[in-house]
């Protein structure tokens, strides 16, 4: 199953493609790619949408996922910031909705009790999870990423790998 992780952010989303095959009730995970949809903060707010749906788009032609797991809101203390990710969140469904690409949601709690062991995961336990899964000591560094400062990128990347992760996860749960 090929898989597309999406951390939503309005600045800053992230995205991993990943591929999960499974025999025997094990699943072996491998990265195709996975970088950021950076938009920039001195657009207004429509075309910074625009700029994040048109990217969105872009992976779903360039790499067909069988389906999109996406970060779920949580309206926490900060409305503002939420009712700005809810916006992204639109952006992206609406790229899979003209793709035909089902969607999955699941919340940052879920995703880190599956990837990071508890529902508590910090981000630091989330990347060992991740790179636990992938069999992996590091990300490599994405092509289209070389000479850039991918360390700024790498936690919301790592988190739409995660989502991706979490959703084969809980499926494998529900059977």
């Amino acid at each position: 199953m090929l898989i597309l992780g999406i951390d939503p952010g309005t600045a800053t989303t992230g995205w991993g493609v990943l591929n999960a095959q499974g025999t025997n009730g094990k699943t072996k995970f491998a990265i195709r790619q996975f970088g950021c949809i950076l938009t920039d903060k001195e657009r207004e707010m429509q075309y910074r949408l625009l700029t994040l749906k048109e990217g969105i788009t872009k992976l779903i032609v360039d790499y067909k996922p069988e389906i999109m797991s996406v970060e779920q809101i949580f309206f926490g203390v900060n409305s503002r910031t939420a009712i700005a990710v809810g916006q992204a969140i639109g952006a992206i469904y609406l790229a899979a909705a003209e793709k035909h690409l089902p969607i999955v949601g699941y919340t940052g709690l879920t995703m880190k009790l599956m990837v990071g062991g508890h529902g508590r995961a910090d981000k630091q336990q989330v990347q060992d999870g991740v790179l636990k899964l992938l069999k992996l000591k590091e990300l490599p560094i994405p092509k289209s990423q070389a000479g850039k400062n991918i360390f700024r990128f790498r936690d919301d990347a790592y988190d739409a790998i995660a989502l991706a992760m979490c959703h084969v996860l809980k499926s494998q749960e529900v059977k």
